[in-house]
């Protein structure tokens, strides 16, 4: 893992992060706003698969999926840089490996959900309820993507530190 780490170091990413003045705040206020545009998007599509606001068309819903697509490629891309910038640091934070763990769920979810749930859905009437499934879906997606955005925040706090 050092030897990762140690390569990580030489990238011209990580000249690019450290190198100068504007970097690290460009890729905080990036990975601000595309979380702020991920999450907004997932816990209207989300509330919708649990129930919420049924009135509401699943395909109207469906339509944000672009939004939090490009939102998470934003936010992987930002994430890269951080780490890329400081990966010793990140390494050693168990908040760290919490948060890509909640991510690789989350991601699991989104193939149940892009698998099984979508298809059975993507065609059902404004009021219609949905199944199980994609209430389940729902739900658990909102349980991780809350606890990535939780442990992004705790980052600095916990793992390492004077805490």
């Amino acid at each position: 893992m050092d030897s990762v780490m140690d390569w990580m170091t030489t990238t011209w990413i990580n000249q690019l992060v450290l190198g100068y003045a504007w970097s690290w705040p460009t890729l905080e206020s990036l990975h601000f706003l595309a979380l702020c545009t991920l999450m907004g998007s997932l816990l209207v599509m989300d509330l919708r698969l649990i129930g919420f606001e049924r009135v509401i068309p699943l395909r109207a819903v469906h339509s944000l999926m672009p939004v939090a697509l490009v939102s998470f490629a934003i936010n992987f891309v930002t994430g890269l840089g951080f780490l890329f910038g400081d990966p010793y640091t990140y390494a050693a934070n168990y908040a760290f490996w919490v948060k890509m763990s909640l991510i690789v769920l989350a991601g699991v979810n989104f193939l149940v959900y892009f698998t099984k749930v979508e298809p059975a859905i993507i065609n059902l009437g404004p009021n219609e309820p949905t199944p199980a499934l994609a209430k389940a879906v729902g739900v658990m997606s909102l349980v991780f993507w809350f606890g990535v955005l939780s442990y992004g925040r705790l980052l600095p706090y916990l793992g390492t530190g004077g805490g």
